[in-house]
């Protein structure tokens, strides 16, 4: 794409993926906006909620519904997109998936931003706080589901080894809560559940615990937008630098396969297997005692 050496007034941006893309969109949308700030940002995103309050933006139309009624805009958007699994598999370049987004932007943005941000008023700040409080420390929320839709179901870390690693933590004296839908799956043996919350209010309570525990995905990007210490369970799966932050506690599993980045289950589950519960139980305890 050429880049345009004169400033534009107005920019449309449309980002077709859910809460992890969004959250890494927030990150360029802040570097157009500190490189650009006359530049006026119009947003088009199915999931509005992670744009609320956002400084850098004009305005937030709901594609559930604005490009039905204003196809033009979609003609006049700049898709924030990136590559494709497969394209990253077959290639040998470890560039970030928020470069990918820069990329596509008709601007050179040379301070390029990847801290995501998601802004929380003092009301929602306060959700359950009381609650929160009287909770035993360390708390630790865990995210061991992911959607169904999700493009590589290859990633999640067997349900098993989440139990064992719950039970480890809950002998340390660890609390933990549970995030996600219900209807994913139950919920962890020992574990309080605080799913069905939304993704906002996840943020809130984010806010409370010393640490998350997660894969690779929206509540890994939550995390990061609020600082909040964040282990995630890479294996062999992902690359951290092609996916990940530096600031989180990328576990991964360095193997001749890995990152394999395929989408279906694969046979050989060698990079799980040596992923063990004690490992992951072990290095979140001392990200903790790094932290306090």
């Amino acid at each position: 794409m050429k880049k345009q050496t004169n400033l534009i007034n107005s920019l449309y941006i449309l980002i077709p993926g859910g809460f992890g893309d969004n959250l890494m969109a927030t990150a360029v949308v802040e570097g157009i906006h500190r490189q650009y700030p006359d530049i006026r940002i119009f947003l088009l995103t199915k999931r509005m909620d992670i744009w609320l309050n956002n400084p850098h933006i004009v305005m937030c139309y709901n594609t559930r519904t604005i490009l039905k009624q204003n196809p033009s805009l979609h003609k006049r958007a700049v898709v924030l997109g990136y590559r494709s699994y497969s394209q990253i598999r077959s290639s040998s370049k470890k560039q970030h998936l928020v470069d990918d987004m820069y990329d596509k932007l008709p601007l050179v943005i040379k301070d390029r931003q990847y801290h995501p941000r998601i802004y929380l008023t003092q009301p929602e700040k306060q959700y359950k706080w009381r609650q929160l409080q009287r909770l035993p420390r360390p708390l630790i929320a865990v995210a061991p589901y992911g959607g169904w839709t999700t493009k590589i179901q290859n990633k999640f870390y067997p349900l098993g080894k989440w139990k064992q690693l719950t039970a480890l933590l809950i002998e340390a004296g660890v609390t933990i809560i549970q995030f996600g839908r219900k209807k994913e799956g139950p919920v962890l043996p020992g574990a309080r559940s605080w799913t069905n919350i939304g993704y906002r209010r996840m943020a809130a309570v984010l806010l409370h615990c010393d640490a998350v525990i997660t894969h690779v995905g929206g509540i890994m990007h939550l995390a990061t937008a609020i600082s909040v210490p964040c282990v995630t369970l890479y294996a062999g799966v992902e690359d951290p630098s092609v996916s990940g932050y530096e600031k989180n506690l990328n576990l991964f599993v360095p193997l001749e396969c890995s990152p394999c980045w395929l989408e279906k289950p694969c046979a050989d589950t060698k990079c799980k297997t040596l992923l063990t519960p004690e490992k992951v139980a072990s290095e979140t305890l001392n990200l903790i005692k790094k932290c306090i």
